[in-house]
């Protein structure tokens, strides 16, 4: 996302989540800011049409956070549905060392205040 910058990574979301999405987009942004900063802020923006993960993409994003539990000192979910915020929530409280804040769309200012600070 454009406002992303310094140890903040904006990233937006639509459609289904896949494999290949974590393989060529997420991983490289993530690896690339890990290489001049230990830890990151990452807004994460789940946009319409955004319909979920597949199977494999679900894997891919445990695998992911179990790598780098430790990477991440912020992270904000922004748009989620509420059961899915449960599920991120349950989740990051496993899987994350960092902070995780879940907020509707209609406050993506106000996490992208928060992930900054």
């Amino acid at each position: 996302m454009p406002c992303s910058a310094g140890d903040v990574l904006g990233l937006r979301a639509t459609g289904k989540l896949t494999v290949g999405d974590y393989r060529e987009a997420l991983a490289p942004a993530v690896q690339t800011l890990l290489g001049r900063f230990d830890t990151l802020k990452v807004l994460f923006l789940l946009d319409e049409p955004f319909r979920g993960w597949g199977p494999r993409a679900a894997w891919a994003n445990t695998v992911f956070d179990v790598k780098h539990r430790n990477h991440f000192d912020k992270v904000a979910v922004v748009g989620a549905p509420r059961w899915e915020q449960w599920c991120v929530n349950v989740a990051a409280s496993l899987l994350m060392s960092g902070e995780l804040r879940t907020y509707d769309r209609e406050r993506l200012d106000a996490a992208w205040q928060w992930v900054r600070t």
